[in-house]
Parts: structure tokens; sequence; C-alpha cells
């Protein structure tokens, strides 16, 4: 019986294993079988159709990722400097045209400073210009007369700190509406005291971050030009018998010099007469009192 049982078992595997499509005895058990297969099939399908939604969500959540960051590039906080050398045959004109064109863009002269020396004089002007008008306020400055003798651009690319910037001050504002919430509902006066400690402490931090926040952006708004306007006497020789003296030359100009500064010295002296006049007599009093302590 065990021996037939076997059998059977044995004869059913080869019919489940067999790929012709022959009917028989083990037919019923290949036609099992294949049944079985279409089952697997049909339950497969529920699964891809399931995929399917899966799949164009993803698809559109990566549509929306590339939109982010394309959001993300276009609200780009970028800070624009720069700085320039102008070397120019008439110095006040030139400045005179700057700041006309200043004004044309909307822009300002943060600091103004003028240095002469015995060669030649000149004008540093820090310019603030708003961004979208710098880079046409720089073409017309090297369109104008002069000769540019240095210049470099640079951008600053602050979008990580302001951000970061924001965040904070949301985070803040969370935790301080929160910690009013609390106040209302606080019973102690030891809570009261130490809720409105939070409160104050929290309030001063958005007031840095906020100020924080306006300084960035009014460094993107406006982009900073550090002009320097520069005019060369022509007629200048530093090997001129003028400008090369020697040691000794040197030397008794320096005395001749040392002695003018002594006689005004004096002069000041002089000039201030009333002043010795007072400590005389207040040195006066002071004796006498000493010596009628004594």
């Amino acid at each position: 019986m065990k021996k037939y049982s076997l059998f059977v078992f044995a004869a059913l595997l080869a019919a489940c294993q067999s790929q012709s499509g022959e009917g028989g005895s083990f037919g019923v058990y290949t036609a099992d079988c294949v049944a079985i297969d279409d089952e697997l099939a049909i339950e497969e399908a529920p699964l891809s159709r399931k995929a399917a939604p899966m799949m164009q969500n993803a698809a559109t959540f990566g549509g929306q990722m590339d939109n982010a960051v394309e959001q993300s590039v276009t609200e780009r906080k970028l800070i624009k400097n720069g700085s320039m050398t102008l070397v120019v045959d008439n110095l006040e004109q030139t400045r005179s045209e700057v700041l006309n064109l200043i004004e044309k863009y909307g822009g300002y002269c943060a600091n103004e400073q003028y240095s002469s020396w015995e060669h030649s004089s000149a004008y540093n002007l820090t310019v603030r210009i708003p961004c979208g008008n710098f880079d046409s306020f720089v073409a017309d400055v090297e369109a104008g007369k002069g000769k540019i003798e240095s210049k470099s651009m640079y951008i600053n690319d602050v979008t990580a700190e302001y951000i970061d910037l924001e965040t904070r001050l949301d985070t803040k504002r969370s935790y301080l509406k929160r910690y009013k919430e609390l106040l209302k509902s606080a019973k102690s006066v030891q809570e009261i005291v130490s809720i409105e400690d939070k409160i104050r402490s929290l309030e001063e931090e958005i007031d840095s971050t906020v100020g924080q926040l306006k300084y960035l952006s009014n460094q993107v708004d406006y982009s900073t030009l550090r002009l320097n306007i520069r005019h060369d006497d022509a007629n200048y020789d530093p090997h001129h018998p003028e400008h090369n003296q020697s040691v000794a030359q040197r030397l008794w100009q320096s005395l001749q010099s040392g002695f003018r500064g002594l006689v005004d010295f004096v002069f000041f002296l002089v000039r201030i007469w009333p002043a010795w006049i007072i400590i005389l007599i207040v040195f006066g009093i002071i004796r006498k009192r000493r010596k009628a302590q004594k």
C-alpha cells in the first residue's frame, strides 16, 4: 500500500512538470497547475494596477521637487559688490558725472573722501545702487571719460543664511505665542514671573533676528561699488632735482620745519596769556592757604 502511494505521488509530480498539452489520466493535475498560474497572474494584475498610481505619484513628486528647486534658485539671495579705480584728466568733472549717474539709477553715495598728494589727487566714493541697475551703472561709468586702472566684481550667496534666519524667526514666534497662551493660564506668581522672563528673552531674540534679516535684505537689494577716481599730474617728474634731494638737504629742511614748529608753539603760549594769569592767581591762593595752615 505504501509503495502504491509513493508511485501515485511520483506520477502526480511528473504530470505537473509535463510540458505537453496531451490529455490522459494526469490531465486534471496539469490543468490544476495551469489554473494556479492563472490565479497568480490575476493576483499580480491588481498589484501592477496599484503600482501605477504610485509611479505616477512619484513622477508628480519629482516634478514638484524640480519646481521647488527652480523656485529656490529664482529666489536666491545674492549680494553683488565691486571695486573700480578710474584715472581721469578732469577730476571734478568726472565726479560730477558719476554723481549724476548715481541719481539716474536711483542710488546714493554712502561715503565720500578726498585725498591730495604732491603728484595726484583722488575721490573715494562708496556707491549704493539698486541691484537691478548695478550692471548698467557700471557699464556707464566704464563708457565715460577716463582709463580703468583696476576692476573687480564679486557675488556673495547668502541664501542659506537668510533661510536659516527666517526659520529661526518662525520658531521663536511660535514659542512666543505658546508662552503668551501659558501666561493666561498661569496661577502662581512664580509661574507668571518665569513665563514673563521667557517672553522678554524671546522678544529680544526676535528683534535681533529681524534686524539681521533687514540688514541682509538691504545688502541684497542695493549693490555696493567702491569707486576710486584719481587724477595724476602729468608734469610731475620724480627724478627732477626738486624731488630728488640729498640727505643733507632733507636734514636741513627738517631742522627748518622743526624750528618753525617751535616758533608756532611759543606764539601759541603767548596767545593764551589770560590762562596764565588765572593759573598764577590760583597757585598764589593755594600757596597762602598752605602757609596759613602751617
